[in-house]
């Protein structure tokens, strides 16, 4: 006959089993839960390096995700309203057609890069090109700051001596870029920009402009890794209210991989 402690032990079996499956489960959920607040931590939190927040120097790179001006129905990111068009404005938004997104025509595209002509502001500062092309780099002077975008080389100057925009005036030649003046609000750099050449798009989803747009760039350091855009343009002809942009995020030195550069992205 079996001894008494092994007819013990295979009468409770089933509640050991039990017991060690509980334990077991519970140990995954507290597992799971402790992964998952060390990811959110890290993602979230700031570096508590020092850093002088009037100082934009430095290779930024886009991290957020929206490659377009705006939060807008093209992105696939959320349940967004279509951009605050004039009537002009959504005609001459029909008749641009991307390469990219839901309106992507492979046959009657006519994007502006698709002629190798320059992206243009505020394209150029969305960075919409993947790795290892979708950053900027900010180089400042005493008098001036330096904008240098890595797809096609292109740059733009931003004075800061105190100088006032041009007046829109027929006789204005229009640029890419326009022409740009910036001045710090506290921590926050403020650019203020006119003058644009019209055949540019506001992101590569076909968003139009005319050579009447203004447009406001507000740039903020939050750490020493981390600086944030926000863009608001005024275009009475084509949208009827000022159109702000989303939330852009960059980080400092943070391209996914780094290649030579390509001499050939001119085109």
């Amino acid at each position: 006959k079996p001894c008494r402690w092994v007819e013990d032990l295979a009468q409770h079996q089933p509640a050991l089993n039990a017991a060690s499956v509980h334990r077991s489960d519970t140990m995954i959920r507290i597992l799971s839960l402790t992964a998952a607040l060390m990811f959110s931590s890290a993602l979230f939190a700031q570096s508590t390096k020092p850093f002088d927040p009037r100082d934009l120097s430095g290779k930024w790179v886009r991290t957020s995700p929206n490659q377009g001006f705006s939060n807008v129905p093209e992105t696939g990111r959320g349940n967004f309203p279509e951009a605050p068009f004039t009537p002009a404005g959504k005609e001459a938004y029909l008749q641009n057609f991307p390469g990219y997104g839901p309106r992507a025509d492979a046959v009657r595209r006519n994007d502006p890069m698709g002629t190798c002509d320059p992206l243009g502001v505020p394209r150029n500062v969305n960075a919409e090109v993947v790795s290892s092309h979708n950053w900027w780099e900010i180089t400042q002077a005493r008098d001036r700051i330096i904008q240098f975008f890595e797809w096609h080389h292109e740059y733009r100057v931003i004075y800061t001596d105190g100088r006032k925009l041009p007046e829109l005036t027929a006789d204005l030649d229009r640029k890419w870029n326009g022409y740009s003046v910036g001045r710090w609000e506290a921590d926050t750099f403020v650019v203020e920009s006119v003058g644009f050449d019209e055949r540019t798009w506001l992101d590569k989803f076909g968003y139009p402009h005319t050579d009447e747009m203004r447009l406001q760039e507000r740039y903020r350091r939050v750490d020493a890794d981390t600086l944030e855009l926000t863009m608001v343009l005024t275009d009475p002809q084509y949208y009827t209210k000022p159109w702000e942009s989303d939330r852009k995020v960059f980080k400092l030195n943070a391209l996914q991989f780094e290649k030579p550069w390509d001499e050939q992205i001119y085109c």
